[in-house]
This record gives C-alpha cells, sequence and structure tokens, in this order.
C-alpha cells in the first residue's frame, strides 16, 4: 500500500474538491486524479462519485476514509519518532557501572541528562569493568563506567575511554582496629592488616591494578575474603575482618563500627572512565559524551 496515495485519497474526501486538495498538496490536478484512479484499481472499489458539478464519497470510500486517516496518523507518529531518535531526542540509552560509581557519578551523570533529553529512557546494568569491555564488545551496552581500560579491546582501539576523574582511594578500617584513631595513614601502614577486596574474578583488572600499587610498598595484596559490592565489603570491614581500599566516594556508606581514612599517597587514587565503542554512531552516546565533557572539564 502507498501510503502517499492514502494522503491523496483523504486530502479530496476533506476537501471534496480535486482542484483545492491538489492546492492543498502543492501538486497539479491531473497527477492527483491519475493517484486516486490507481488506488481504487488497487482496491477495486469504488472512492469517489465524480460529476461534472460535484464529488462525493462512495459509502466505501466513506468507510475507507475513516480507516485511512486512523493508519496515516499512526505513521506520522511512526514518523515523528523516527525523526526522534535520529535527532537524540528519543531512544533507550544502555549503560554499564561499576558499583562505586553509583554512590555520586552515575546518578549525578544521569540526572543532568534527563534535564536536557527528558525523552530519553535508560537501561542501568551493575557490572565490573571486565564485564563491561566483554558487554560493549558484544553491543549489549551502549557505555559504561569503569575503573580501569585493561583488555585485548582497548588494546586493538575497538574502544574508547574518556578520563572522568582520578579519584583517591580511602582505606575502611573497623572502628576498634589500631589505625582507627589517626585521621591519615600511608599504604605502608597497611603492611600487617588483612584486606577485604573486590573479587578478582568479577573484576581481575582492577585487583591487578591495586595489587601493582602496593607491591611497590612491598604488600602482597591478597584478600582474605572477596566480595561484588562495596556495601558488602564494607559490612565485613565493620564486622573486624580487615580492611579495605575503596574510591572516595564509597563513604557515603557508613555502617557502624566502620571508620574512614584519608591515604597520604599522592599516587593512591584510581580513574573514573567512560567508555564507548569507537566511532559509535549513536546519538544518545554522542550526548552522554558531550555532558560528560562539560561536567567533568575533560577534552577527550
Amino acid at each position: 500500500m502507498n501510503v502517499n496515495r492514502l494522503r491523496y485519497f483523504c486530502a479530496v474526501a476533506e476537501e471534496l474538491h480535486f482542484g483545492r486538495a491538489a492546492e492543498r498538496l502543492h501538486m497539479a490536478q491531473p497527477p492527483l486524479s491519475q493517484q486516486i484512479r490507481l488506488l481504487e484499481e488497487q482496491l477495486n472499489v469504488s472512492l469517489f462519485e465524480r460529476t461534472t458539478r460535484k464529488v462525493s464519497l462512495t459509502a466505501a470510500g466513506r468507510e475507507l476514509y475513516t480507516e485511512a486517516s486512523r493508519v496515516l496518523a499512526e505513521f506520522e507518529r511512526f514518523e515523528q519518532r523516527v525523526r526522534e531518535v535520529r535527532s537524540g531526542t528519543r531512544g533507550t540509552l544502555r549503560v554499564g557501572f561499576v558499583d562505586s560509581a553509583s554512590y555520586d557519578t552515575m546518578p549525578r551523570l544521569l540526572k543532568a541528562y534527563r534535564l536536557r533529553w527528558p525523552g530519553v529512557e535508560y537501561e542501568l546494568r551493575s557490572m565490573s569493568s571486565d564485564e563491561q569491555i566483554a558487554a560493549l564488545g558484544q553491543d549489549r551496552i551502549d557505555l559504561g563506567l569503569s575503573r580501569t581500560a585493561g583488555g585485548s579491546a582497548m588494546t586493538k582501539g575497538t574502544l574508547e575511554a574518556l578520563v572522568l576523574q582520578h579519584e583517591p582511594l580511602a582505606v575502611a578500617v573497623p572502628g576498634d582496629d589500631p589505625l582507627a584513631s589517626e585521621e591519615s595513614v600511608s599504604l605502608a601502614d597497611l603492611a600487617d592488616s588483612p584486606f577485604i577486596g573486590f573479587d578478582r574474578e568479577v573484576s581481575p583488572s582492577l585487583h591487578r591494578e591495586l595489587a601493582a600499587m602496593l607491591v611497590d610498598r612491598g604488600i602482597d595484596y591478597e584478600p582474605v575474603i572477596e566480595a561484588t559490592e562495596y556495601a558488602t565489603i564494607l559490612g565485613l570491614v565493620a564486622s573486624g575482618q580487615g580492611v579495605a581500599l575503596v574510591p572516595n566516594s564509597v563513604r557515603t556508606l557508613r555502617p557502624p563500627n566502620l571508620t574512614f581514612l584519608t591515604i597520604n599517597d599522592t599516587d593512591a587514587s584510581i580513574p573514573l572512565l567512560l567508555m564507548t565503542r569507537r566511532n559509535e554512531p549513536s546519538p544518545l552516546v554522542a550526548q552522554v559524551r558531550q555532558l560528560a565533557q562539560e561536567m567533568f572539564n575533560q577534552t577527550g
């Protein structure tokens, strides 16, 4: 079915005059008359009664005009949605994020995004940096907020990362730990402390980065317990199981019997990255990247 022919039919049905309908459609009358005849042949039904003095709808024409109007309205809504998706004002953004980003950066970024593009919807998935890299490669997410950019996808150039910030690390210690009376510590002060860490099977890249940071201080980073959420890690610390190195934003979680200490070492920080596929065509992703650059004063 030719949608334009439906438009021509509705215009004539509303004007009941081929000349006025042609003017409304910005076309000549003979081609309009031809298109109506072709539509009648296609449907095998007469839509108009034509005399030298007037044009009127047949019974079939009146019935089909109602349906044609409905079909055109639906098609116009579809065309409008296509324009919105193409321009980035509508669509669904699939976001992967590390657990620690959920306490500050991710909600702050999405709130700012929603203020500019309120028609966009979100699918949010908590996953480690390594899981995000795999999900981006498999087109299961559109962008990721990650802590590390390790993996073959980065070295092969299929993904790209924008560093949003270098977030200082803090150390969480039980409230009755001897270190809890200090305001700040150095990484070397943790040499004799058992560590609670993020699951290395889920996030091997994060484990490698922390291990490399501590090995320079002569500390073997081998957590006695590992978990996949910082809320769990902090709960284990509060129960006296050990200490934990955490991004500073995690300090918003404060279970009883837990103290956060500032770390003096200037290199005790971890990046937060915006990960995307290289040359990603989605306007939604381009908008997030532009907004993140503005919010975090990054140029690329």
